[in-house]
């Protein structure tokens, strides 16, 4: 026990040092944390952590949170909404990308006989993404919600369909058998079974019960995932596949939000280990094996767009979407190596082509992290290229069109004042309504507010996750109508500095206790403050001067 807590001390250190000194000089981070572990590893390094088995157990943690949290921002409707597009890219895509990668490695001269099906696992690793690397990216610049980054999740999550019949086929690769994928299909519809029923009968029961302390929320959560997670195991599916439906089965609870935002720094923890624990397998490399693996690596990203782009563009996306898409999706999948590995084990390939697969996902894992943050720049060059050769798109997409489902106006807390507010709109102008976000901890409001059908979230006001993953930096108007003696854990002047950093563009308007507290709530970002006792003196005055008057005429 001694040996892995020093092992994975080692590790943070070394991941932390060169994360810090990449990002100093405007690098990714994964790049750092890829070096790290190449370096303090058994491979090419200086043998610091002599048993990465035991890194990569720990690390496997952050692969399955990070399936828990794609899961709560999973919206089936919205992919529903998707429809077709979704449909042909998601099939599409695994049966293009195979196809050409059985041409192409078979025109190398790799074999796809009974004996030799080297062609056969390369293009099958060149089919699919990572959805670490791309999530984690897509997450860090808030895209998931867009339409590219929502099509982009779509297409992961019909990969890890198309993975679990890998994983089913592949002992039997030689001697393929149809009752295994019937019974993987079929485990995984049990499980999905198990998710719904069990959230929708007995976990909204138990959260109802709990929701009056955020913490046993969060806790309840990860509780849930865990008991998902080894079910899927139990039943001979992946832990990552039973995380992945456990967050499903709770996304339309109002508590997604909340508990996405308290899981994301344990994700990131675990999931630092995890890129640590594929630079740890790095090999010594040879010339011939770089050159293969920047085949592999230039393969990987023009397949992408010679099969998604137009998937999606015949199937009614727009351009940007079909770009940005096949953008993010252009890198080697984590499971790669797991197949990789079962199949040295099998006898089906050798240890050098698992070494090759190595190095071609930490290629694509750098470019990706290029590609990601870049992604919209890079449509425009493309756009722009398109135009000088006479292809100009005839549809001008806006990025507004993507922050369709973002909420205007967004209330911090629905206190006695938010309440009078939403009721003296419902009044005088109730379409506005539809416009508005309302973020509070207490279920009976989230209820009542679902019943005006308003926008209302549980979640914590007071923290910076929960407000960057509610979009609110995309609100033109933030309320506090709470006074700071009635808040928890925060003041006005906390959420205003907040909001402003997340929101430099937004109308701020927060509520004050004293008549001091004015200038420094302005002074800290609000462009307007309310004094509740100073509007009640303001309306009794007007209301006993009114009443003087009318008595002396």
């Amino acid at each position: 026990m001694h040996g892995i807590l020093g092992e994975i001390g080692i590790s943070i250190l070394a991941a932390t040092a060169f994360g810090f000194v990449f990002q100093l000089f405007r690098q990714p981070v994964i790049l750092g944390y890829l070096v790290a572990g190449a370096l303090i590893g058994p491979g090419i390094g200086f043998k610091l952590v002599s048993e990465p088995a035991n890194i990569a157990v720990i690390s496997e943690i952050g692969l399955i949170l990070l399936l828990f949290i794609i899961g709560l921002e999973l919206n089936p409707q919205k992919l529903l909404s998707s429809g077709r597009q979704l449909f042909y890219a998601g099939v599409g895509q695994f049966i293009l990308c195979v196809l050409m990668g059985l041409g192409f490695f078979l025109l190398l001269g790799y074999e796809l006989s009974k004996g030799r099906i080297d062609a056969l696992y390369l293009a099958l690793f060149c089919a699919l993404s990572s959805t670490a690397i791309v999530v984690k990216l897509l997450y860090d610049k808030f895209e998931l919600d867009t339409l590219p980054g929502r099509m982009t999740l779509g297409i992961l999550i019909f990969q890890d369909l198309w993975a679990i019949l890998i994983l089913a086929l592949q002992p039997h690769f030689t001697n393929p058998q149809i009752l295994l994928v019937v019974m993987a299909l079929g485990k995984s519809v049990a499980l999905l079974a198990i998710g719904f029923v069990l959230s929708k009968y007995l976990l909204r029961w138990i959260f109802e019960k709990i929701s009056k302390t955020p913490e046993m929320v969060v806790a309840m959560s990860i509780a849930w995932c865990a008991f998902m997670a080894g079910t899927g195991a139990w039943i001979g599916l992946s832990m990552e596949m039973g995380a992945l439906i456990a967050g499903v089965a709770i996304s339309t609870f109002p508590y997604s939000v909340h508990v996405t935002a308290k899981v994301l720094p344990l994700r990131d923890f675990f999931l630092t280990l995890f890129f640590l624990s594929i630079g740890m397998k790095i090999p010594v490399p040879d010339p011939m094996l770089l050159i293969m693996a920047a085949v592999i690596v230039l393969f990987v990203i023009v397949s992408r767009f010679l099969t998604i782009y137009p998937l999606l563009s015949l199937a009614g996306s727009g351009r940007r979407t079909s770009f940005i898409a096949s953008l993010n999706l252009s890198q080697v999948s984590e499971f790669s190596l797991v197949v990789a590995a079962l199949g040295v084990g099998y006898g089906h390939i050798e240890q050098r082509m698992l070494s090759l697969i190595i190095y071609a996902m930490a290629v694509t894992s750098v470019l990706s992290s290029y590609f990601i943050k870049g992604n919209h720049d890079a449509y425009l060059m493309f756009e722009r290229l398109l135009a000088r050769t006479g292809f100009a798109s005839k549809y001008k997409e806006s990025a507004a069109e993507e922050l369709r489902n973002h909420y205007p106006v967004v209330l911090l807390g629905f206190h006695r004042g938010a309440r009078s507010f939403i009721d003296r709109l419902d009044e005088i102008s109730p379409d506005i309504l539809k416009r508005i976000l309302v973020i509070d901890f207490n279920l009976e409001v989230l209820k009542e507010l679902n019943d005006r059908n308003i926008k209302g979230i549980f979640g914590d006001i007071s923290s910076r996750d929960t407000l960057e993953h509610a979009h609110v930096a995309h609100a033109d108007v933030i309320l506090s109508t709470i006074p700071d003696m009635l808040l928890k854990g925060t003041d006005n002047q906390s959420m205003v500095t907040t909001c402003r950093a997340i929101a430099p563009n937004a109308v701020i308007i927060a509520t004050a206790d004293s008549v001091d507290q004015v200038e420094i709530l302005k002074t800290s970002g609000a462009n307007e403050v309310l004094l509740p006792y100073a509007l009640i003196g303001d309306h009794l005055a007007q209301f006993v001067v009114n009443a003087c008057r009318s008595r002396e005429s």
